[in-house]
């Protein structure tokens, strides 16, 4: 008789410090109507991943959850995954920090649920053949991975039925099934008859085995799916089939099926991940880090941390390892169908982590200067450490790239550039489309101290749009570096020798940039020296732009304080002012502010940066960054440079509201 085990594998996550009516929105409509239908199916069974940070929540928030999870445990009738605690993608960390982040799920599994997972959710389904060697240290005989990777090893779907064992490059081996792809794409959406009849087809003689594996936010918490799954009936209808079809469809555990049957090959699996995915990243998930240098800074700085967190004493480093594992959690480092890397609060969490793991270990009370490829372009940075704030230097553009508040901990550029992404035209189709699709990318990177040399004709508008007339050549170009460090403090100078188009001429142009830190506080003081050459009297318009990450951008707490104007402006207004001494950004749910302070009245323009990005619920509008441009009319004498100093300084601004998992993202 022909016959098949069918696994129904459920993988559940929320991204660590994730919005707390998004998780609860998602443990209604999702995880807890999910479970209840499986209590009330005493034939079925499931595979279940929760990630670490999701089970966490629950156990503070939903205890009675918990129960319902061991009491399917107990019954025999869930088995459970570990994984990567707060869901990193495991090829992107270092093996000791996958074998640890594994750890301490299998730990929390065992503690809380009496578990003992020797399947592994791979976060994801990014699979490597490197991955075999520390999977097997950290006790996991399988996982599961997308049919496509099988496919590109000759294997037919028919053929991808049971599990496989996957050779890595030192010759250790892993078992691993495949997803079936087909399955996959039709629960929910295909009606549940259709489901079983494919399993029918698939259905023969043999060890077959076919697997269904997705979101749990997929049953329920995706649009339109809550009222399809539940009130509709779909999945009870769908349970009902799989009891009246039990004679020749056997459903199962992973566990149960590897158990129970033989595999079917030896495979050499390729580098993959699901279709989706593989679509998104261009066929590598690595191709985010290349084609989105935020994310590639802050996979860097993860690196970082990790290095010192390996490096400290036992007592700092069980300190830190917890805060290093929230900022290994993958969703702030891409994004497909959902916001992730756009979505600030994700980024700021996943810096504030990395920063607060940084400070529980070495760290004196002195100003330190190093000159290291931090970001891997085969340049190196200036990376500038203190007691009370970091800011690292990039040669392009003579920029601050990162600028940490130790104190809160908060990294104000956390900043993300605008983007042409291949999805804006058909969002421009859409009813309700929040911006026209001709809206321009920006051409540099949403840094600090980008010098620019403006056109005459140049207004806010233009400016904001970044469609306006750059003169010169300084605001992405190499700057040379010269780095002092003496018992004051340490002092960072950065020069270029370029020009700017005065009319029909190219004027060469030099600017010097002084940046002095101190061990009293988080300040950076900056003094430029801006001159001409060889040419008479030149004049020019000179504009420094800082570009500032808050909270939100229109919100209850988060707004803009210029010295004479009595009201608190909001953050994501185009606001323009003149001889303005002292400017302040200030988010007291964060706790802290950011504070441009003048040698000389300055004139001011400040305007949000927004992004178009997608999620579930269609196009949505972002705030990622508040933009401060500094700009003024220089008349500049042949070798007689002019003289330009203002001060950033980090501070307070009493004890924060809120932690900024708890904030509604800005949208407009």
């Amino acid at each position: 008789m022909r016959r098949i085990r069918f696994a129904f594998c459920v993988h559940s996550h929320q991204p660590t410090g994730n919005l707390e009516h998004v998780v609860q929105n998602a443990y209604e409509r999702a995880y807890r109507p999910f479970l209840e239908a499986v209590r009330e199916s005493p034939h079925v069974k499931v595979v279940l991943h929760y990630s670490g940070s999701l089970l966490t929540w629950i156990e503070e928030n939903r205890p009675e959850l918990f129960e319902d999870i061991s009491a399917l445990v107990r019954e025999g009738r869930a088995e459970l995954l570990t994984g990567g605690f707060h869901e990193p993608i495991l090829p992107l960390i270092p093996d000791r920090d996958k074998i640890g982040q594994i750890a301490a799920l299998t730990d929390y599994l065992r503690t809380h649920f009496g578990a003992d997972p020797k399947g592994l959710w791979l976060t994801e389904r990014v699979w490597q053949p490197d991955l075999v060697a520390p999977l097997r240290r950290a006790d996991v005989r399988y996982t599961i991975v997308d049919d496509n990777n099988f496919e590109s090893t000759g294997l037919a779907e028919e053929e991808s039925l049971g599990h496989f064992v996957a050779r890595g490059p030192d010759g250790q081996t892993i078992e691993v099934f495949p997803i079936n792809a087909v399955l996959r794409k039709a629960i929910p959406f295909q009606p549940p008859e259709a489901v079983i009849d494919h399993l029918s087809r698939l259905a023969g003689d043999g060890d077959r085995v076919a697997v269904w594996a997705d979101d749990g936010e997929k049953l329920g918490e995706w649009p339109g799916t809550h009222d399809l799954v539940y009130r509709q009936g779909w999945l009870a209808r769908f349970f009902e089939l799989l009891a009246e079809n039990r004679e020749w469809l056997q459903v199962t555990t992973l566990g149960e099926a590897l158990e129970a049957t033989h595999a079917q090959a030896e495979v050499d699996l390729p580098p993959g991940s699901y279709e989706e995915m593989m679509e998104w990243s261009d066929g590598a998930w690595r191709n985010f880090l290349a084609r989105y240098e935020e994310s590639n800074i802050m996979y860097r700085k993860m690196l970082l941390v990790s290095d010192a967190v390996a490096g400290a004493g036992e007592k700092a480093r069980a300190a830190a390892r917890d805060h290093l594992y929230r900022g290994q959690s993958n969703d702030a480092y891409w994004h497909g169908t959902f916001g992730g890397l756009y979505l600030l609060h994700l980024r700021t969490n996943t810096y504030r982590d990395l920063l607060r793991a940084e400070s529980l270990v070495a760290r004196d009370g002195r100003v330190r200067v190093r000159q290291t490829d931090f970001d891997g372009d085969g340049r190196e940075e200036v990376l500038v450490t203190s007691p009370f704030l970091d800011a690292y230097l990039h040669q392009n553009g003579g920029q601050i790239f990162e600028l940490d508040h130790r104190g809160l901990p908060w990294n104000v550029l956390a900043t993300l550039t605008r983007r042409r992404e291949p999805y804006h035209d058909e969002m421009a189709e859409m009813p309700g489309a929040p911006i026209p699709p001709r809206a321009s990318p920006d051409w540099y990177l949403r840094r600090a101290l980008i010098d620019h040399f403006l056109r005459d004709d140049t207004d806010i508008e233009a400016f904001a749009r970044c469609q306006y007339g750059e003169q010169g050549d300084f605001v992405n170009q190499p700057y040379e570096t010269d780095v002092k460090q003496h018992a004051e403090g340490s002092e960072v100078a950065l020069e270029r020798r370029g020009g700017v188009w005065v009319g029909a001429e190219f004027v060469p142009v030099t600017v010097r940039k002084h940046l002095r830190f101190s061990p009293e506080g988080p300040q950076v003081r900056v003094n430029y020296e801006i001159a001409c050459g060889g040419v008479p009297e030149t004049d020019l318009w000179f504009g420094c732009e800082n570009n500032f990450v808050l909270s939100a951008g229109n919100a209850p707490g988060r707004y803009l304080r210029v010295e004479g104007c009595p009201d608190k402006l909001p953050l994501d207004a185009k606001t323009s002012h003149d001889r303005v001494r002292e400017l302040s950004l200030v988010d007291e749910w964060l706790g802290g502010s950011v504070s441009l302070r003048f040698g000389q009245p300055t004139a001011i323009w400040t305007f949000p940066v927004q992004t178009l990005s997608r999620g579930l619920e269609g196009p949505a509008l972002s705030y990622q960054c508040t933009s401060v441009l500094a700009h003024w009319r220089l008349t500049l004498p042949p070798h007689q440079p002019r003289e330009i100093s203002f001060e950033i300084a980090l501070g307070g601004c009493g004890a924060s509201k809120s932690s900024v998992h708890q904030q509604i993202p800005d949208r407009r």
